[in-house]
């Protein structure tokens, strides 16, 4: 059968009740009389428009509240647009959470049969691909068992086989990958591709930018409830990340209380063009991470300075808190009397603990300050720490060194 989907000007609006509560009640839309209960409505989809054709594997991505489930809701035929037409054409599989195709008291075994049926396939074509979905989904003995003893990461593992081999027109994936481990992640993904090859559609919804990459050809990026972005995955998911940091650094700034930093004093004299911070090679917004090298970038022109010019380079925590400070005048240092400058300082170890810090650069001469400016940033644990929170981790000493000489 041929696999197209075909939407036009799709929208959805949920009525919800004002004050935080949920969807309106039957009783209260059907009350007769005045309507106590005061509504608003939501536009989780606003008139978006796009084609699917045979072999595409489409990645949708978005932040929380974007409309990614409610449209594949509506692909899926579960729940029915506001506004707008949607086309689908084909048998479609739809996995919208972990293991909801599954049915609860039947065995692994129950349920591939059962989901074959109710996908038409006769007896033979389910024989013929059982062994395949059991062997991929490695479930080894918990086949035979019911499905409310798995775990998450075992329903996610069996939904996903029986999608992908069952082999619908339409495969549609919320999330569902996030679930398995990366052994088996790398499984789907060739799995996905071959279904795709096929002559059929994929369509993935992920907050992990990678595997969309990865796994598709195609990436919409939707938020509120409109398409931003459609095209090559690798453009369309770099342009997503870099909208996030833009957001998440706004955010961490309006949490400290600090705007984008103090353009003051006397830039005539010299001015700071530009702050970096970067962990293994990359730059980094609003994260990075403990214990692993942090270098911090600075470039600017000094004009008409007076006395040795150089960096003052302090780390305040979110209460305010003096953490670090370095002056590379006081360490013998100059930047040179005129034209444009470019220094980094390493800071290795990086031995903040998890929290909220601002980072502030002064470009500095005799008679004080000539610019300054502001990164807030939030450090990252991934080791994660027992018996509280602490401001440094281990070991409790930094050194900076001239990597080189510094010139114009």
């Amino acid at each position: 059968m041929h696999a197209a989907i075909k939407v036009r000007e799709l929208g959805k609006i949920y009525a919800l009740s004002e004050h935080g509560g949920g969807p309106v009640s039957l009783l209260a839309a059907l009350r007769a009389g005045k309507n106590e209960t005061k509504v608003r409505e939501v536009r989780a989809l606003d008139g978006i428009s796009f084609d699917v054709v045979e072999g595409e594997r489409v990645g949708i991505i978005g932040p929380n509240g974007a409309g990614k489930t409610t449209l594949l809701s509506i692909l899926a035929g579960i729940a029915a647009p506001t506004f707008g037409t949607v086309e689908v054409e084909g048998d479609v599989h739809a996995m919208l959470s972990i293991g909801a195709v599954l049915r609860e008291d039947l065995t692994g075994w129950e349920n591939i049969d059962l989901d074959a049926s109710v996908h038409g396939r006769r007896q033979a074509e389910i024989d013929a691909v059982r062994e395949q979905i059991i062997s991929f989904s490695d479930l080894g003995d918990f086949i035979d068992r019911p499905v409310h003893t798995y775990s998450s990461g075992m329903r996610g593992r069996l939904a996903f086989s029986m999608g992908a081999f069952i082999n619908p027109d339409i495969l549609i994936i919320d999330e569902t990958l996030s679930v398995g481990d990366f052994f088996f992640n790398q499984k789907a993904s060739r799995r996905m591709k071959e279904v795709a090859a096929s002559g059929r559609i994929v369509i993935l919804v992920s907050h992990g930018l990678g595997s969309v990459v990865e796994m598709c050809s195609r990436c919409l990026w939707i938020d509120r409830g409109r398409i931003v972005m459609d095209g090559d995955p690798n453009t369309v998911t770099s342009a997503y990340e870099a909208s996030v940091r833009e957001a998440d650094e706004a955010s961490l700034a309006r949490k400290f209380g600090e705007g984008g930093g103090d353009r003051i004093i006397r830039s005539a004299a010299g001015e700071l063009a530009k702050v970096t911070l970067a962990q293994n090679n990359t730059d980094r917004q609003a994260t990075v991470m403990a214990m692993r090298p942090l270098e911090i970038g600075v470039a600017g022109t000094l004009k008409n300075s007076r006395g040795p010019c150089g960096l003052s380079i302090s780390v305040l925590r979110v209460d305010g808190r003096l953490v670090w400070q370095h002056s590379s005048i006081e360490n013998g240092l100059h930047l040179p009397d005129a034209g444009p400058f470019k220094a980094r300082a390493v800071l290795d170890p990086f031995i903040l603990g998890a929290d909220l810090y601002r980072l502030e650069v002064s470009l500095i001469d005799q008679d004080g300050i000539l610019d300054r400016s502001t990164r807030v940033f939030e450090v990252v644990d991934e080791e994660g720490q027992h018996g509280g929170k602490p401001l440094l981790l281990l070991p409790p000493r930094i050194t900076v060194r001239p990597i080189a000489k510094v010139s114009s």
